[in-house]
C-alpha cells in the first residue's frame, strides 16, 4: 500500500490565480510637497447661526462673536411640571434659611430677617417655578 493520499473534494475547484496585469507602471504623484492652508476654511468663517458672514468688531477677542439669540419657548406636559416642581423643592428644601433669604435679596426681593423661613422658602420656590430667579 502506498504511504501517501490524495484527498480529493468533490464539487470544489481550486482558487483561480490572481489576475496579472499587463506591466502598467503607477504614475508617481506631481505634488510631494504637502499645501499649506492660508486662511481660514470657510466653514470656520460662517458661524453656526449667522446667515451672512458678516463680522462685527468686539473689546474682547477672546470672547465669542455677538450672534443673534434665539427665542425659544418651552411646553412642558403635564408630567414635565411635576418633575420641574419636585426639583425645584428639593433644592429649595436643602438650601440654609440664610441661603433663601440671600437668594432673593439677590434677585430683588425684599425679604427682611423677621420673616418666617417657610414663607421665604414658598416666595423663593414661586418665584423660581415662574422663572423669575435663578437658585443653584
Amino acid at each position: 500500500m502506498p504511504d501517501e493520499f490524495k484527498v480529493v473534494k468533490i464539487g470544489n475547484s481550486p482558487a483561480p490565480p490572481p489576475p496579472k496585469t499587463a506591466g502598467k507602471k503607477v504614475a508617481a504623484a506631481r505634488h510631494t510637497r504637502r499645501k499649506s492652508m492660508k486662511t481660514y476654511p470657510r466653514g470656520i468663517i460662517k458661524g453656526s447661526r449667522a446667515k451672512s458672514t458678516k463680522f462685527e468688531a468686539v473689546r474682547d477677542p477672546a470672547k465669542p462673536p455677538p450672534m443673534k439669540k434665539s427665542s425659544t419657548l418651552r411646553i412642558l406636559t403635564e408630567k414635565g411640571v411635576e418633575h420641574k416642581r419636585q426639583s425645584i423643592r428639593k433644592t429649595v428644601r436643602n438650601m440654609s434659611d440664610g441661603k433663601v433669604k440671600q437668594t432673593l435679596r439677590a434677585s430683588g426681593y425684599p425679604v427682611s430677617d423677621k420673616t418666617p423661613p417657610e414663607i421665604a422658602r414658598q416666595i423663593l420656590e414661586g418665584g423660581v417655578e415662574a422663572g423669575m430667579i435663578v437658585a443653584k
